[in-house]
């Protein structure tokens, strides 16, 4: 039979046990929802190179056609 000093550990061990894997379990939720703000971040920081990119595009082409039309302003 087990004395009661015993059961009493055993039960502060079972419990600190619990305390860590919910512990564990809050910081793995929290860590986790920290990389999808990152990851949702990120593809915004993609989306609004991509935009970056196109507006460079096009103006680049206005320029070059700019410039065209003025050569041929200045052939006349």
């Amino acid at each position: 039979m087990k004395n009661k000093g015993n059961v009493f550990y055993e039960s502060l061990v079972l419990s600190l046990a619990l305390l860590f894997i919910l512990l564990m379990a809050v910081a793995f939720e929290k860590d986790r929802e920290h990389h999808l703000e990152l990851y949702a971040k990120e593809q915004q920081i993609f989306e609004l190179q991509r935009k970056l990119d196109e507006t460079e595009d096009l103006y680049g082409k206005a320029t070059y056609h700019i410039e065209m039309l003025n050569k041929e302003r200045e052939a006349e």
